[in-house]
């Protein structure tokens, strides 16, 4: 194998390598590949001594990018054009992030040694996916642990150490196979790699097995009855006059259909009522409440929402509204992670004069903090004193960010609603990755999720990332589940990302150790 991977151009080789890693994201069932998918990368670092780094990274994330974010391209909600070229910045600005690991991999390698430079892999790696989440162009879409999202029993063990050790878990995967292949001549040291292999696995597994064995024996807990809709309605049209009458009766219908059964709670997908619902334009507000209070069941809704600053301005933003039977009382949340270009201009809060681009972006304002709702849990009785379920949403993209879910959960949060739209990519394999994320969020926290799509892809999951129910992509349609409330009490959401932290401390301290022996070998 060495011999013919010899004879491959090394572009060859890394193109396979991105090529692989991509194969393992879902909606792929293939995310075995990941376990070697970077073989060939790090086969073509040490054939080069660690030089040129940061060109073999930087190639290597154009290839992952382009892979994993094509679909940008055909955003329906802006110009052909536009799409385009947002697709291809993305890729290109997300590709500098595998460049500087390339860049910090090859510099430890040309300083600490081959060996060093192998093993320093998953570290330097999960720092820069740690420190990329960050900011307002922070990006998480396409880290390496979300190729596991159907690994279930394996990867329970995010909710201990955070979704950046499964990415971390994976390159030393890819590291010791790396060492099996290329260390034929020395059997106990290659016995040795095996050996661990075996171990990375089977820990995991073992682990898995029985957080989800016990998972179902838990006293104590309390049935929450919730239903949502996928109404599967054009993005574009909804907006239209024409349309709103039937959007809104198709909302109503559905939710009827979903309280055959009764409900503690129902969910709306983002953006579901095609008006500033706070205005009660058309009445549509009364017409909300009068229906669900015949129902006897709270509403939690997506919703485009508004908040004047001066008498002549006013700021617009991405919400969510709970609402309750016999009550015109409005509690909300409001969108803190913003699609960069999607959904408003980044540095237009600095440049004003940026908001007067016109992209096809929407000029939302984000949000400031993470909100606890609570409601009563009323259908299914229970002597506990404790019927009040507590919980927390996020809007579509931001389902991705680890951190805001975490601090619902160590707000209190027993369940996250995620409400969404990712009706604009079309059927890509965007909505299939983005549903899969929400596994993790699940995982990490020990609490359920509930995912309300506009055109899917819809589902309850439980506390430990298992699909209790779900509505495929496309497809028109309402469900319910009868779910146990979560206990957020993790170790993840005690301790938080420290595992991320510690990789850039560990990375830090090798750039600092060998800047100080440039410094002392002049």
């Amino acid at each position: 194998m060495v011999e013919q991977l010899n004879r491959l151009p090394k572009w060859i080789l890394i193109l396979i390598s991105g090529l692989l890693t991509v194969a393992a994201f879902p909606p792929s069932p293939l995310g075995f590949l990941a376990y070697f998918s970077l073989v060939p990368l790090i086969f073509v670092f040490v054939k080069d001594d660690f030089y040129l780094g940061f060109e073999k990274g930087f190639l290597f994330g154009v290839i992952l990018n382009f892979g994993v974010l094509y679909w940008l391209a055909f955003n329906k909600g802006t110009e052909w054009y536009w799409a385009l070229l947002s697709m291809i910045s993305a890729v290109l600005f997300l590709a500098l992030n595998y460049g500087v690991i390339g860049i910090l991999i090859g510099i430890i390698g040309k300083r600490f040694g081959k060996a060093v430079g192998i093993w320093s892999f998953p570290v330097i790696w999960v720092a820069i996916e740690f420190i990329r989440s960050f900011g307002t162009l922070g990006f998480t879409w396409n880290n390496l642990c979300y190729t596991q999202s159907n690994a279930i029993q394996l990867i329970q063990f995010a909710s201990i150490t955070g979704p950046y050790s499964v990415s971390f878990w994976i390159v030393l995967v890819n590291i010791l196979i790396y060492n099996v292949i290329f260390s034929p001549l020395n059997k106990k040291r290659v016995f040795t790699y095996i050996t661990t292999i075996l171990l990375l696995f089977l820990i995991p597994e073992i682990y898995g097995l029985s957080v989800l064995h016990k998972s179902g024996k838990k006293s104590g807990s309390r049935t929450v009855h919730v239903g949502l809709i996928q109404p599967n309605v054009d993005p574009n049209t909804k907006w239209e006059w024409n349309s709103f009458k039937n959007n809104m009766q198709l909302l109503h219908d559905l939710t009827d259909s979903v309280m055959v059964n009764p409900q503690d709670l129902v969910v709306w997908p983002e953006t579901a009522t095609p008006t500033y619902l706070r205005r009660n334009r058309y009445h549509s507000l009364d017409k909300i409440i009068k229906h669900i209070s015949a129902l006897e069941v709270s509403l939690v809704t997506g919703v485009p929402d508004y908040e004047w600053t001066s008498s002549e301005e006013y700021k617009v933003y991405n919400a969510v509204f709970l609402l309750r039977p016999n009550s015109h009382n409005i509690e909300s949340y409001r969108k803190i992670r913003l699609v960069p270009l999607g959904e408003y201009i980044p540095l237009s809060g600095i440049f004003p004069e940026l908001n007067n681009l016109n992209i096809g972006q929407g000029n939302f304002s984000a949000g400031k903090e993470v909100n606890v709702f609570q409601v009563p849990l009323e259908v299914t009785k229970s002597q506990s004193s404790d019927t009040t379920l507590f919980f927390t949403t996020v809007v579509c993209y931001e389902s991705t960010f680890p951190d805001i879910v975490r601090e619902g959960a160590r707000k209190g949060s027993e369940m996250l609603i995620v409400v969404s739209n990712d009706a604009w990519f079309g059927f890509t394999s965007a909505p299939f990755l983005h549903a899969e994320i929400s596994r993790f969020r699940a995982i990490e926290n020990g609490i359920p999720v509930v995912r309300s799509a506009n055109t899917g892809i819809s589902m309850i999951v439980d506390s430990h990332g298992r699909v209790l129910r779900k509505i495929g992509l496309g497809k028109l349609g309402w469900l319910s589940a009868e779910i146990q409330q979560g206990n957020p009490k993790t170790l993840y959401v005690k301790f938080g990302n420290w595992f991320g932290y510690l990789c850039v401390l560990i990375s830090g301290g090798f750039l600092i150790v060998g800047f100080v022996r440039s410094v002392k070998s002049l």
